[in-house]
């Protein structure tokens, strides 16, 4: 009799341990995005806490650098919070910076523009090294998209290098460029690189697929 109710008593302890572990366990995945405006996205995806803080349209790559360098600190509902508590507590990173540079120096000109490219590339790697400092489940680098038809070549050199890059230091490499290039009907403006809610759509649906891995 002693021995059926200590098998009884282990039994409801193991369940109730168990009942509790399932109610109190937190399933959602925080999810930071940091850089410039394409790293934002309106459409969210269930179970999932976002942070877009560190995103703002105007930066260019050694704008973020220096924010990460030097543990900028943000004061949102009256609550101050640093990108390094950010980014040491996100499940997944979101990165999509650089674009400024790209398309500031097209519509400035063209001299050694590969030297360019290769420096802020260069500037780039900075960031990964400061980010490389945290755990994450998964961060996703986004790619560069052309607006236009024209000079594709140097956005498949940056291209080809911004995947090298992230493939070094084993972080998920997002081609939106497949779908976002030399669409219009996705940018806000015709000239600009600013998208539109059906752009962020393509992005958000290559996320949604990624993050079902996860």
């Amino acid at each position: 009799m002693k021995k059926i109710i200590l098998v009884l008593f282990l039994f409801l302890l193991c369940y109730t341990c168990y009942y509790i572990y399932t109610v109190t366990e937190d399933n959602s995945l925080d999810i930071v995005a940091i850089g410039d405006e394409i790293a934002y996205n309106p459409y969210k995806i269930n179970k999932c806490n976002y942070n877009y803080d560190f995103i703002n349209e105007d930066y260019h790559i050694n704008d973020l650098l220096n924010i990460i360098k030097y543990n900028q600190e943000m004061n949102i509902n009256n609550k101050t919070e640093s990108i390094h508590q950010l980014l040491s507590k996100a499940d997944i990173l979101i990165i999509s910076i650089g674009m400024n540079d790209i398309y500031y120096k097209l519509k400035d000109d063209h001299k050694e523009i590969y030297t360019y490219f290769n420096n802020i590339l260069g500037s780039y790697e900075d960031v990964l090294k400061e980010i490389a400092k945290y755990d994450y489940k998964d961060v996703y680098i986004l790619n560069y998209y052309n607006i236009s038809n024209e000079q594709n070549d140097l956005f498949v050199y940056i291209n080809y290098k911004l995947n090298k890059l992230a493939n070094k230091y084993h972080y998920q490499y997002l081609d939106i460029a497949k779908k976002l290039n030399n669409r219009e009907k996705y940018y806000q403006k015709a000239d600009d690189f600013a998208l539109n809610n059906m752009g962020y759509r393509q992005i958000y649906d290559i996320l949604v697929e990624k993050i079902k891995k996860t």
